[in-house]
């Protein structure tokens, strides 16, 4: 089947209910919403309960689909409401859910086996390898990394024959979705929990270049669409859960619009009118638009480096200033309600009537603002245009057209037949219908009263009478068998959709792993002091690493280095050098444990080159890997790698069924997540679990670069520092050989010092990660975490000079 034969889904967002009717109305095929619980948008208005219901079967009335968001990462505490939750949905009809959590995922797949699941672009998905991954535990549809190229996709779709769904309208991050921890720890709103607050759209410096460096501008793909088509995406998605109700309605209907344009007249005959990208621009952007990553890896022209928020269009050219008026040329129609930005600390002027394009007008600034003659202002509001899309969108009513036959013959009760497509229903009258003793009936009157169909999801396409000359009913009956018919249609194309349970909920109620329900500590635990591990990214960390364990460091009975881990990049590339190899060599001569920390991104080009290599890389002495992605886990299983692997946190295991979903697959060991508190990781249970001690954590993975954005590409691996407006600095590496970035914390998180709370968690190993460190600082922070660690004495930890992390308070 053609691309053009086939039906591509327009899916729109919606962060409340009126969001939700004003994308139906404006041509969405889906529509994707939240509820007051587990959704990726806290804090937009989302639904209730009963809105969601609701939601159900007015997509169902109009022959659309709704989509449940349950894409953030779930505590043991919520897993327990999950069920009840979605129960009522499930049964009511929900078409899908989009999840996150790994847990979530093999909870839904048990408990509502009908249920369609997405997978969110939360869950990082790079190539086939991720995707295929997830397609073989029950995953319908991927929606892939926004980071990825047109050919990736079209990879994908063809390899798998997975539904896959793409962004192609509305805001980026930064940071690969789902990989983001820097809101988490600076703020403790964690963008895993649906409440990010977009650390990315405040100014930051580096290299002496000072603006929103992380702030991306919005995609718009409109010229791309018979592309992207082509490339197999089955699902057109729409960013905007935040936006306001006019922006919802404005973007669904003009991707309708263009998609019905590739569809009559295919990709020869495509074309994006400027009008309407002006039009969106109107609506929202950020100092315009790109067409995001399906066409480059990265770039600074994809940046809206002045600014982070609405730009507007350009509106008045300043013609003339006196004290503080101001004349100007209109440069676009201005209607009366619009409001043009003076300054970008947001003073505005509201204008009061209307001006035609290249009339003059005039208004007053304030007080000590002063323009130079051209200077271009911008309209960041244009009622003329909300107030069309509230007329014909978001205040209007879609019905559906029926067809209706009635029946009105002496002696029997009237019947009132409606059809809509396959779904037949018939209603009657209590009374049968009599002669009229004065006025019989008119043909008219009886269908004006049948074609008020109100507030109903009807209205009538063809409308048949069949009546006996001289009848009579009473008005009352007529609209009485018009208002049952009219319910019973509607109840009867809702129940199509309707699902019984097949899990009862005292099944639910058990967990899905044979876990304690205590939480697992343990008094005498036969390990109450973990091993050590260490994770080097650099060279002379490793090297570091073997020095200070060559004495008696390494004899100590309370702690002893197990394992280190080699980073990626550690010799630049995916291989580690010889040099490298030989220490890890020496240190094995000690029992000491190598594993390889695999890439925390593995996209096709990574794949392919550990393909080429992969017996170089399997016969290169290690005993295991740190994997980072749901493509590496793929990777090795279909590679039929058979020594042990470890998930890394990012992977990210936070409750008894993500446990259970890794466990069923023979992946036991994992590290410990960095969001949960020490309360929750006990009930959790940690006990296969690395938990990390040290590091600097990574904040953001993205495929942009900091270096390229403020110089130039120079392709060489390196650390630059990025600075914010608190002069916090946040160290970012360079992993040129895979073309990523990734941003640590400004601060090191240190729990060495918590050694009686680690006893009791009695983690299987505790983790030092060095990123950023020179050979000093790995030596003494080696020297000061084994003075606390083996109880030798204490060291000097300064609480200004590290974080707790979440170790303490938590995420909410």
């Amino acid at each position: 089947m053609s691309r053009m034969e086939e039906k591509i889904e327009i899916l729109a967002p919606a962060g409340s209910y009126d969001c939700f009717v004003a994308a139906i109305n404006a041509g969405a095929d889906a529509v994707y919403a939240g509820g007051m619980r587990f959704g990726a948008r806290a804090y937009a208005d989302n639904f209730t309960p009963q809105q969601l219901l609701d939601a159900v079967d007015y997509a169902h009335l109009h022959k659309k689909r709704l989509y449940l968001t349950v894409n953030t990462l779930l505590k043991d505490s919520e897993m327990k409401e999950l069920y009840a939750y979605l129960k009522p949905l499930y049964c009511q009809g929900l078409d899908a859910v989009i999840v996150q959590d790994a847990g979530v995922l093999s909870f839904v797949r048990a408990y509502f086996p009908d249920l369609e699941i997405h997978a969110s672009t939360q869950m990082t998905i790079t190539n086939v390898y991720g995707a295929q991954y997830l397609k073989e535990y029950g995953v319908k549809r991927v929606v892939p990394a926004r980071e990825l190229s047109l050919a990736e996709i079209r990879r994908i779709r063809s390899e798998t024959k997975m539904d896959v769904e793409c962004f192609v309208h509305g805001a980026l991050c930064y940071c690969y979705s789902g990989q983001c921890l820097l809101s988490s720890f600076i703020g403790g709103r964690s963008g895993n929990r649906g409440q990010c607050a977009q650390p990315c759209r405040l100014p930051y410096t580096a290299k002496e270049k000072k603006g929103y460096l992380l702030s991306l501008k919005d995609i718009c793909t409109l010229e791309l669409l018979p592309e992207m088509a082509e490339a197999g995406i089955n699902s057109f998605k729409i960013e905007g859960r935040m936006k306001k109700t006019e922006y919802v309605a404005a973007v669904t209907a003009m991707y309708r619009k263009y998609l019905d344009m590739y569809y009559e007249k295919g990709k020869a005959g495509y074309k994006a009118d400027q009008a309407d990208l002006e039009q969106l621009k109107d609506i929202y952007n950020r100092g315009g638009f790109h067409t995001g990553y399906y066409k480059k890896h990265n770039g600074r022209e994809m940046l809206a480096l002045d600014r982070p928020n609405h730009a507007g269009v350009p509106a008045v050219k300043i013609l003339v200033q006196k004290g503080r008026e101001v004349t100007a040329e209109a440069l676009t129609d201005i209607h009366r309600g619009d409001i043009l930005e003076l300054t970008k600390e947001r003073d505005n002027y509201t204008f009061g009537k209307a001006f035609h394009k290249k009339q003059k007008v005039s208004f007053l600034v304030p007080k000590h603002t002063y323009y130079k003659k051209g200077t271009i202002l911008n309209r960041i509001r244009n009622q003329a245009l909300l107030d069309e899309l509230d007329k014909k969108y978001v205040f209007s009513k879609k019905q559906e057209k029926i067809s209706g036959f009635f029946r009105l013959l002496k002696g029997k009760p009237a019947v009132f037949i409606l059809t809509m497509k396959d779904v037949c229903v018939q209603a009657q009258t209590e009374a049968c219908v009599q002669k009229a003793q004065t006025r019989p009936l008119e043909r008219e009157e009886i269908e004006a009263q049948l074609r008020k169909t109100g507030n109903t999801p009807f209205e009538f396409e063809t409308l048949e009478i069949e009546m006996e000359e001289g009848a009579f009913l009473p008005m009352q009956q007529i609209k009485q068998i018009r208002r049952d018919a009219l319910e019973q249609l509607e109840r009867e194309v809702c129940q199509i959709y309707r699902r019984k349970m097949k899990v009862e909920e005292a099944m639910a109620d058990t967990p899905l792993s044979a876990r304690k329900k205590e939480a697992q500590i343990t008094e005498g635990n036969p390990n109450p002091y973990p091993m050590l591990s260490v994770l080097a990214e650099s060279e002379e960390q490793l090297l570091a690493v073997e020095e200070f364990f060559k004495g008696e460091a390494q004899r100590q009975e309370k702690i002893r280095l197990f394992r280190v881990y080699l980073d990626v990049g550690i010799s630049g590339g995916l291989m580690p050098s010889k040099e490298i190899r030989a220490v890890c060599e020496n240190l094995q001569c000690k029992d000491i444990e190598v594993f390889y920390a695999l890439p925390h991104i593995f996209r096709e080009e990574a794949a392919v080159r550990l393909r080429e290599t992969y017996s170089e890389f399997y016969d290169a002495g290690m005993d295991g890997v740190l994997v980072r992605n749901y493509e590496e886990i793929q990777f090795l299983k279909e590679q039929r790698f058979d020594k042990r692997v470890i998930l890394d946190h990012n992977l990210y295991v936070f409750n008894q069924s993500g446990k259970h979903f890794f466990q069923a697959q023979g992946l036991r060991e994992f590290t410990a997540p960095l969001e949960l508190n020490a309360k929750e990781l006990a009930q959790l249970g940690i006990e296969n679990a690395e938990l990390i001690i040290y590091g600097h954590l990574p904040v953001m993975i993205s495929a942009q670069c900091i270096t390229k954005t403020v110089q130039k590409c120079r392709g060489e691996s390196g650390i630059c520092m990025l600075t914010d407006r608190y002069q916090n600095q946040f160290p970012v590496k360079n992993y040129c050989s895979l073309c990523y970035n990734v941003m640590y914390n400004t601060s090191a998180l240190y729990l060495a010092d918590y050694t009686e709370t680690i006893e009791k968690l009695a983690p299987k190993s505790v983790r030092l990660q060095f990123t950023v460190e020179r050979k000093e600082q790995t030596l003494e922070i080696l020297k000061q975490v084994d003075l606390q660690l083996t109880g030798k004495g204490t060291a000097n930890t300064s609480q200004s000079a590290y974080t707790r992390g979440h170790f303490k308070r938590g995420i909410i």
